[in-house]
């Protein structure tokens, strides 16, 4: 490889801005490499697979975890669900499965990518923090700043859709709060390859975009997933859930 490996910092909340933006420009030229590039690609295969196979939760780190569904809803696995025509009750089912899919399936990936040495070293301990809630809402918002982009003819990995100030707001910091704990967050989540950043330029806030890994999951493991297990949001099948060579 003609980039080394990075290492991530063992304490994050002491990097300080020139750090951190020598970090992510690391991060990025690691997560350029074809080689990378390819392993991004054949670990969205790999949780793809995992996902649809439905009889195993990954781990905080992203390992194979315990042999249960990685989703239930209301309580039951996908095929024992009530049979129901209420749209809402349908609406909550369904973003309970997007949201599902987002944090059980971005954090096997991220595992998966770890288990080749795709990522930057000690990256993954980083993994559960990268595929919460907050993020998932900000994975949604970029995702769609990615696809405008791309339907204006732009290129979707220039643009920034999010600032540090954006941030401070989605973390629930005060406006004038301390910045290092959000540019931690930065370095975290671009360590990971779930976002991108541009540093500041003089006056110029960080600019913040889905990253390669992000872009990846979401087309080839997220879309594909949600849309396969749909089917099971009614109640009305008892066929389990699988991708296996007779159910297609």
């Amino acid at each position: 490889m003609s980039v080394a490996r990075p290492i991530m910092p063992l304490h994050l909340s002491t990097v300080k801005a020139e750090e951190a933006a020598e970090l992510v420009t690391q991060f990025k030229e690691w997560f350029g490499q074809q080689e990378i590039r390819d392993l991004v690609k054949s670990s969205a295969s790999r949780t793809h697979d995992f996902l649809l196979e439905y009889d195993h939760t990954p781990t905080p780190q992203g390992g194979i975890g315990k042999p249960e569904p990685w989703v239930q809803i209301e309580d039951a696995p996908l095929p024992q669900l009530q049979e129901t025509a209420d749209n809402i009750r349908l609406d909550l089912r369904l973003s309970g499965l997007r949201l599902k899919t987002f944090g059980e399936g971005a954090c096997r990936m991220i595992g998966i990518l770890n288990e080749t040495d795709a990522l930057p070293k000690f990256a993954n301990s980083y993994n559960d923090a990268s595929t919460n809630l907050a993020e998932w809402f900000l994975h949604e918002r970029l995702m769609r700043s990615y696809l405008k982009a791309k339907a204006s003819g732009e290129d979707p990995n220039t643009i920034g859709s999010v600032n540090l100030g954006d941030l401070l707001d989605l973390y629930l910091y005060e406006p004038g709060a301390q910045q290092g704990a959000v540019r931690a967050k930065i370095v975290q989540m671009v360590s990971v390859g779930l976002w991108d950043a541009d540093p500041p330029v003089g006056a110029r806030q960080w600019k913040i975009r889905a990253g390669p890994v992000a872009t990846e999951f979401h087309f080839e493991v997220f879309a594909p997933v949600v849309e396969h297990f749909k089917q099971y949001l009614r109640g009305v099948s008892s066929k389990a859930p699988s991708m296996k060579e007779e159910d297609k």
